[in-house]
């Protein structure tokens, strides 16, 4: 294009010009060429920008996990081996019920998300009587609500104080906040330069980490399947895990395949990028990491490394996990029987080829596998 347009100044004002002649009009045939190149060079060009902004920041992005493998290794110490997690351990006893926990146990802690300049200290979770929080709030403190298709639970939360002094100790830290998610990103990035802990925002309120939690790790193992059944691993309700345990978290030495297993993972990262999904969250927010077969994004894994993983990659995993011979389709990698059916976000997916549930919906949980070693 920067030639074309160079062409073009030099035939309008060119002193060595022959007046008239070099001052024609392009003819139909001239005009339909150079419509014909614009057409081809920004139909090359719009995808090559389009994959070269979502990559730009994964040197970035993978720097920020290795920064957050750290933080959980220190959380762990701290924690006897454990991971995050927002809600009781014993929270199956109770049905899975923050009121009837609250009732006969007392408050809940909830989660801090941080304190704004103005000095309001904000939390999340749940509350009834004397205790803090809003009713239902406790769906954010549970690993992922799988009792409705919401999405809503802790995994999106890592980015709160009991987590954050681990890393600089701010809910706005650049830290938890994807360069390859600009469309999230950009949302609160004034805060983060400014160094601010958190800031109300008119639009957007409060906007979590762009990186997610593996839900299924949070869960104690069976409530992903027990190892019983390989070939189909079964979900069942942590409410009805033995010893009302299903709601414990795991600690990170139960991780079976550390360099297999995601610990976190970018919610959003296109190739090229597809916009705003019109079928989610009232159109507002980009497609999931499971929602597309061009998804890319930088993952965290238990042992600590830190690479691509895409969609593609979990499916060609998943194809090759299946029991040979098998005349139904039962995943191994990741369960089918949750609410969330067939693929995390499946319903709202771009195209009807993507169908995984990796890294969220992981068989057996933290002892499970999202990938398999390269074939």
């Amino acid at each position: 294009m920067r030639s074309m347009q160079h062409l073009n100044f030099r035939s309008a004002s060119s002193p060595t010009a022959t007046p008239r002649r070099a001052l024609r009009g392009f003819t139909l045939a001239e005009a339909g060429a150079v419509a014909a190149v614009v057409a081809i060079a920004t139909a090359v060009t719009i995808p090559v920008f389009r994959r070269v902004g979502c990559s730009a920041g994964r040197a970035q992005s993978a720097a920020q996990l290795a920064t957050l493998a750290a933080a959980h290794t220190a959380y762990a110490a701290d924690f006897n081996d454990r991971q995050y997690t927002a809600c009781p351990d014993n929270l199956g006893v109770f049905g899975g019920s923050f009121s009837t926990y609250q009732a006969q146990l007392g408050c809940i802690p909830n989660m801090t998300i941080g304190t704004t300049s103005g000095g309001e200290t904000l939390t999340l979770g749940h509350g009834s009587g004397d205790c803090p929080g809003v009713p239902g709030g406790g769906l954010f403190q549970i690993p992922l609500d799988i009792a409705s298709t919401s999405m809503v639970g802790s995994y999106r939360w890592t980015n709160v104080r009991e987590f954050n002094g681990y890393v600089n100790g701010r809910f706005y830290d650049q830290t938890f906040y994807a360069p390859d998610d600009p469309a999230m990103t950009r949302k609160v990035q004034k805060w983060i330069d400014e160094g601010r802990d958190v800031e109300r925002d008119a639009q957007n309120d409060i906007l979590n980490t762009t990186y997610d939690y593996s839900p299924a790790a949070m869960y104690h193992p069976r409530v992903f399947g027990d190892g019983t059944l390989a070939s189909a691993p079964s979900y069942q309700s942590p409410n009805a895990v033995a010893n009302g345990e299903g709601y414990r978290s795991p600690s990170n030495s139960q991780c079976q395949y550390p360099s297999l297993k995601t610990r976190m993972l970018e919610r959003h990262c296109m190739e090229p990028y597809l916009g705003p999904n019109p079928a989610y969250a009232g159109g507002r927010t980009p497609y999931l990491w499971t929602q597309s077969f061009r998804a890319r994004a930088q993952a965290l894994f238990f042992d600590g490394s830190v690479r691509l993983f895409t969609t593609a990659e979990a499916m060609d995993a998943e194809g090759r996990a299946r029991v040979p011979g098998s005349t139904t389709i039962r995943a191994r990698l990741w369960v089918r029987n949750s609410i969330y059916g067939d693929g995390f976000g499946a319903a709202q997916a771009d195209d009807f080829v993507v169908d995984t549930g990796a890294h969220y919906l992981t068989a057996g949980g933290i002892r499970g596998r999202d990938t398999l070693s390269p074939p």
